[in-house]
């Protein structure tokens, strides 16, 4: 069973109530949107009328209402809480009897609900927190790079430098893995890799989900991070980034959120601008970016 905090509460509030009347009380605690606090598994043959009367409320802050139809009351505690009441053998005048009581734990409720709240909301974003690290695991896109020299150009005649790199692009060794075979300077390979690449000669498979393609440099194309390097930050100081969505995507039907930051997409405003004008963080702005940048739809531009 799961611990609900207002367990320990509510066992006080009973207690408080059966010295008044020895029917057991059953409690709901609940807001207006129909979320419950604290349930009893006794209410659940009047939970129609419970989930009617907050649909339809009609108290006042610090008002009660009692159905006629069931020993069941409510108590608006708060502009957005109801406390239901259920004696399963009494009369429901005998719940304003607890009249008192509920209004001397209201501070008590309206505390434990602001703090249940806060904790969920820290649990969201430790959440996303942990998603974001979980996809910082690649060091590099080197390490998970394979290019792979399609078949039908192996047998071509290559100068001797670029004939070392390219008989290991076989789409297995990482480019990472080809760097240490090579005794070329790393830029020279990645010079080599790259033409051949722009040439169609070379395709780039890479050795993890596209979800995980998430650092920031790719063989002839620039990708962007929710959590560059520090390292790049220094070496490349505080780069603006321009997204732009290429033409013949505008027309592209986009969900509500991705829609939101797509329209900025114009190459005219910042990631930081999408941010302030969208309100939404910078991270959940290049979220949206980096998909539609790995599916080739948006292009980056730097101030």
């Amino acid at each position: 069973m799961t611990f609900n905090p207002f367990d320990n509460l509510v066992k006080e509030i009973k207690t408080k109530m059966k010295s008044i009347i020895a029917d057991t009380p059953y409690l709901a605690i609940l807001d207006l949107n129909g979320k419950y606090y604290y349930y009893d598994k006794q209410l659940d043959a009047q939970k129609d009328i419970i989930e009617d009367f907050y649909k339809n409320l009609n108290i006042n802050i610090g008002q009660y209402s009692l159905p006629i139809s069931a020993p069941l009351g409510f108590f608006r505690i708060s502009e957005n809480i109801l406390v239901a009441i259920y004696l399963e053998k009494g009369q429901s005048g005998n719940i304003l009897l607890f009249q008192g009581i509920v209004k001397n734990y209201t501070p008590k409720i309206n505390e434990y609900i602001e703090n249940i709240v806060q904790m969920e909301e820290i649990e969201k974003n430790a959440h996303k927190i942990i998603k974001l690290k979980k996809r910082e695991i690649p060091k590099s896109l080197e390490e998970i790079q394979c290019p792979l020299l399609r078949q039908q150009y192996k047998d071509k005649k290559y100068a001797y430098n670029e004939g070392l790199v390219l008989k290991l692009c076989d789409g297995e060794k990482t480019i990472s893995e080809i760097i240490k075979q090579v005794k070329l300077p790393k830029a020279e390979i990645l010079s080599i890799i790259n033409t051949y690449k722009d040439k169609g000669w070379i395709e780039i498979i890479t050795t993890i989900s596209e979800d995980e393609l998430y650092k920031s440099k790719i063989i002839g194309k620039t990708y962007i991070s929710a959590t560059p390097d520090i390292s790049e930050k220094e070496n490349e100081g505080d780069i603006e980034l321009y997204p732009i969505l290429l033409e013949k995507y505008i027309d592209k039907k986009f969900s509500f959120e991705e829609g939101q930051v797509i329209q900025f997409c114009d190459g005219k405003h910042s990631i930081k601008q999408i941010a302030e004008l969208t309100k939404k963080s910078e991270t959940e702005i290049l979220d949206v970016i980096n998909k539609y940048q790995l599916k080739g739809w948006i292009h980056i531009e730097t101030e």
